[in-house]
């Protein structure tokens, strides 16, 4: 039985999550349903992208991924299908989807016919979530494909996470994420880290940071995150707080 995991920006407040697992049950009872996160900043698309981004890897090969940050939601927006690789994609094409396909390879894009799936008289406008993509997430895992659900179109829309600046002494990147912790996720690719002590320097903050391989040292740290891009920590604090910075504020190394 295929798996379906769940990335949203809903939290956990509301009945948004249970609506749509309750929908996806009543089309295919014995799905396996898999929370990657319903954490991700209210919104935020680019903060989502990067979020399943980093979770897409251990994701089980044959799954589907439903992925609801949807503010253009009621709009001309199209809801689509992705089929890349061994993993199909189900949710709004706002380029939520496309950093993974990107770096999956070749795909397939199929734009969801609501009116021929019979989704259409029940769709309220406001929550597609549960309308639209849990429905057809759940077609899929029970043996649909993504033909019988819809029409294929030619692109999606794109995304780019990785637009890093780099001179001889400097990189300018973004925060793409600040997780429970306090760790700065940045989009620097740890491979492009230079000497072992830089200059941090932020909208609202400077600091030195020294590179480390573990999370004890002291003051403010540059770590190969789990994903291989750099992180700035704080041992047993709060680095964002310290720097002052959120997700999508733009950060500068600096060394000589």
């Amino acid at each position: 039985m295929t798996s379906i995991y769940l990335i949203t920006d809903f939290g956990t407040e509301d009945y948004y999550v249970g609506a749509m697992k309750g929908v996806i049950r009543a089309i295919c009872p014995r799905v396996d349903l898999i929370d990657i996160s319903h954490g991700v900043r209210k919104f935020n698309v680019k903060h989502g992208a990067f979020v399943l981004w980093q979770a897409y890897r251990w994701v089980e090969r044959g799954s589907v991924i439903l992925g609801v940050v949807d503010p253009g939601v009621g709009t001309a927006r199209d809801p689509i299908i992705v089929r890349a690789g061994h993993l199909t994609f189900v949710g709004p094409d706002n380029g939520l989807f496309w950093p993974v396909v990107q770096e999956m390879g070749e795909y397939e894009v199929f734009k969801i016919d609501v009116r021929g799936t019979g989704l259409a008289e029940r769709r309220t406008g406001t929550f597609d979530g549960r309308d639209v993509f849990a429905p057809v997430s759940a077609m899929l895992a029970c043996g649909k494909s993504p033909d019988d659900l819809g029409f294929k179109k030619r692109s999606m829309e794109v995304l780019d996470l990785w637009k890093v600046e780099e001179g001889d002494c400097y990189l300018r990147g973004e925060v793409l994420n600040v997780d429970g912790f306090g760790n700065v996720v940045t989009n620097v690719r740890w491979n492009r880290v230079g000497p072992d002590e830089v200059e941090v320097i932020t909208p609202r903050s400077w600091a030195r940071a020294v590179r480390s391989t573990h999370y004890g040292g002291r003051g403010l740290l540059m770590i190969r995150g789990s994903t291989d891009l750099l992180e700035l920590s704080l041992a047993r604090g709060n680095a964002a707080s310290f720097l002052g910075v959120d997700v999508g504020d733009r950060i500068e190394l600096r060394w000589r």
